[in-house]
């Protein structure tokens, strides 16, 4: 590849800022050549001159003139990129640490994204245009580190892995740049509309938290001399969803629909391991199933691999880092050592109880669940159940019984309600919301998930059916799962009308085979 000269800049910034380490005499390697050290802050000029800081952290073992593949690895949003070589693997996200990688024999490159951090810029989220071509470059800068193992000149050896904005990076390098070998994207989402605004509904709870996160590493940003802030679209989107009435603008849901359209996944070639939370709030479980059947659907090899954890709450207390680990190893091991490594199943799914089932692609129902019941809300801002980033049970709600099986079932999928409602209110355009309860199990939310439900309240009846967001639950006849429908949940924008409303619910919850446990 012919250098630019952004390139032969970053070639120089890097010699003038490797970290201090101890003198070559120190730690020598064959024919007293010191073995290769870590460098920080190396500030790697964009496609726009936007400064982007790095770190690369040398496979561990590794000797003068010896190469390796290369992992890079994006942090959640809003944050720098990693520092400190020893960070280990996160048991709440998922997210595979430096520690493991380098000794597994990969270098690791980490960066603060535009805006974010020590680097400049501002941050567009992800987009293709921005934080997508900072990714080339970067991928460039690595292919001229002596350590770096290449395929051909210009082209690294190259895996991604990191979790939540570090998971979204990973679908947009990989669709933009062949050079990517493999990637292992954690808790990312399929489109920020549905994650953010499913419904018309704001996801209040975890917008304003990203919003202002953002903000505020932006301010931070900026007192060590970089513009560090959120884009203009990003910061139109995050004023609307957080101040009255909460709606975003078609220009908002435009610009978010166009960061990430079907056919990024489905150009997508690299091999794709897809890690996500089955208590994930944010970035919920049919996001990732929508990404795993884009890039299935293309030939190119996908494998799903499910945990307790991610955005939200585990409350069984079996996240499984170590399969996390251990699978993100082997899809690496596989796909840039290029060894014969069983990467296991291609499809890996846990429920409420810890157990994790294997399937080769996503479980097809063989049957269902199902529950009625019917009554009247008082649609009011003052009926609030649940926190922040959790559903919870919801004290004022229409309650559907669902029939326990006769033996133990799995649900697993998107529960599919039918609701038959007849209201008036002055501001017709509102929600209710939809979850699923175990009054087995303390009243547990199944998933901790909440759907929106939009309503149109002008004194016609109208009936709607819509899929719930998906769960993966382990059911038996002591089980006692109930439906609720429910004026508000604290995971979205809070009610605006004040409506009496009849409701009639049906739910059907997909039941699938009974798959092999994996040990």
């Amino acid at each position: 590849m012919r250098k630019t000269p952004a390139l032969l800049a970053a070639g120089a910034l890097l010699a003038a800022s490797v970290l201090a380490a101890p003198p070559a005499s120190a730690f020598t390697g064959p024919g007293g050549a010191a073995p290769p050290a870590v460098r920080t802050d190396v500030v790697v000029p964009s496609f726009d001159g936007t400064p982007i800081h790095t770190n690369f952290f040398p496979a561990l073992g590794l000797q003068a003139g010896e190469k390796a593949p290369t992992v890079m690895v994006g942090p959640g949003f809003g944050l720098p990129g990693g520092r400190i070589p020893s960070t280990t693997t996160s048991t709440l996200i998922g997210s595979i640490g430096i520690p493991p990688l380098r000794e597994a024999g990969y270098n690791v490159l980490t960066w603060d994204p535009r805006g974010f951090g020590f680097s400049g810029g501002e941050a567009y989220v992800n987009n293709p245009a921005y934080e997508g071509r900072d990714g080339q470059v970067l991928i460039d800068f690595i292919a001229q580190q002596p350590e770096a193992e290449l395929d051909a000149p210009g082209d690294p050896v190259l895996g991604m892995a990191g979790a939540s904005y570090g998971g979204g990076i990973q679908f947009v390098l990989a669709s933009l740049d062949q050079r990517v070998d493999a990637i292992a994207p954690t808790i990312a989402w399929n489109n920020l509309t549905t994650s953010l605004y499913k419904a018309g509904s704001f996801k209040s709870g975890w917008g304003t938290l990203l919003c202002l996160e953002g903000s505020v590493t932006g301010q931070l940003g900026e007192l060590v001399g970089n513009s560090g802030a959120l884009a203009a679209p990003v910061r139109k989107a995050c004023r609307e969803g957080m101040t009255y009435p909460n709606t975003l603008s078609p220009e908002s849901v435009a610009y978010f629909d166009s960061l990430t359209p079907q056919s990024m996944f489905t150009s997508i070639t690299a091999p794709t391991l897809i890690i996500q939370g089955t208590v994930d709030t944010l970035f919920t479980l049919d996001e990732a199933t929508r990404n795993y059947n884009l890039i299935k659907s293309t030939g190119t090899e996908v494998k799903m691999l499910q945990f307790c954890g991610g955005h939200g709450l585990c409350s069984s207390g079996v996240a499984g880092p170590d399969r996390i680990t251990d699978a993100v190893l082997d899809w690496f091991s596989k796909h840039l050592d290029g060894r014969d490594v069983s990467t296991g199943p291609g499809f890996e799914f846990i429920d409420q109880l810890g157990t994790t089932r294997a399937a080769e692609g996503y479980p097809a129902p063989v049957g269902a669940l199902t529950g009625t019941g019917k009554g009247t809300l008082l649609l009011s801002p003052a009926a609030i159940s649940g926190g922040v980033i959790a559903a919870a049970w919801a004290p004022v709600a229409v309650n559907a019984p669902v029939a326990a099986p006769s033996a133990a079932a799995q649900v697993f999928g998107a529960p599919q309600l039918t609701l038959t409602y007849r209201g008036t209110s002055r501001t017709p355009n509102t929600h209710v919301y939809a979850q699923i309860i175990d009054k087995s199990r303390s009243s547990l939310v199944a998933g901790n998930q909440v759907t929106p439900l939009p309503l149109v309240l002008d004194g016609t009846e109208r009936t709607i059916t819509v899929p719930l967001e998906e769960i993966s639950y382990l059911v038996t006849p002591q089980s006692r799962l109930v439906l609720q429908v429910t004026p508000s949940s604290s995971v979205y924008t809070y009610p605006k009308v004040t409506a009496l409303t009849s409701f009639t619910a049906s739910v059907s919850l997909p039941v699938i085979g009974d798959y092999p446990v994996v040990q």
